[in-house]
């Protein structure tokens, strides 16, 4: 097991920003694809927003949620490795689903090792340092306090609220698609390469890019990932060093 990386394995896939907001033939493809993970035994890392708006609380889960939810505890049950980095329209999910719906839940980032390699995760939403408009609103959708009211409130007030916000947020995310902050992600790899990270892996920008650093000096890689929705792609990487974009396909293996 590498230093400071308490989660170690031998290969993984990532995706994010499934945005999954009913019983279509996304929802169906990403929990196909949950189930070939737990068949085929690669652990299964999702980078936030596997719906437009999801709170912790099982009072103030929409009806929608609660079947994508309880699949993945059954394959969590049945050995699953899955793990889950919050991203901007997740909010609070460690208390009811670290440890029953995934292995481990973080608010921020992760660190892993697949291999001898070292991967920094992250949703990605706060890798632009220059977006102070963006991060003061996230500090205060985020905040503990006003989550902890909204709590209180009875869910039928509360989700016909929460609804018309997801079905508004929904519209927003085809503004990701245009506005990659490359410059910034490239500098936020750097950093994290300067302490030892071979792999940053982020989201929520919903375009697929993968950068590479120094290839004459080993693999240091920035990796994007696309919206699953939008392209039914994901990443893959193992303990040899192979990795890249897959198209999934439900007859298909995922490695």
């Amino acid at each position: 097991m590498e230093k400071g990386c308490p989660i170690s394995l031998d290969r993984a896939i990532f995706l994010s920003d499934a945005h999954l907001s009913q019983d279509d033939l996304h929802t169906r493809n990403f929990l196909i694809l949950a189930e070939r993970a737990s068949e085929e035994n690669v652990p299964l890392f999702l980078l936030g927003d596997i719906f437009d708006l999801w709170f912790g609380a099982p009072e103030l889960t929409f009806g929608f949620q609660k079947p994508v939810i309880e699949r993945l505890r059954e394959l969590r049950r049945q050995g699953l490795r899955i793990y889950y980095v919050e991203g901007n329209r997740d909010f609070y999910l460690k208390k009811h689903h670290e440890e029953s719906t995934f292995q481990i839940v973080s608010e921020k980032e992760m660190q892993v090792a697949v291999g001898s390699q070292r991967v920094y995760l992250s949703h990605g939403d706060t890798v632009n340092r220059a977006d102070f408009g963006y991060r003061f609103w996230k500090t205060l959708s985020k905040n503990r306090f006003a989550y902890g009211a909204l709590s209180l409130l009875p869910s039928s007030l509360v989700l016909p609220l929460a609804d018309h916000m997801e079905r508004k947020l929904r519209r927003t995310n085809v503004r990701f698609r245009e506005s990659f902050p490359e410059k910034e992600s490239s500098e936020f790899a750097l950093r994290m390469f300067a302490s030892g990270v071979d792999f940053v892996v982020l989201g929520h920008f919903h375009t697929e890019h993968i950068v590479r650093f120094d290839p004459g000096q080993g693999s240091r890689v920035l990796v994007v990932l696309p919206s699953w929705k939008e392209e039914w792609r994901y990443f893959y990487l193992t303990a040899e060093g192979k990795h890249g974009f897959r198209h999934f396909r439900p007859d298909a293996p995922l490695l």
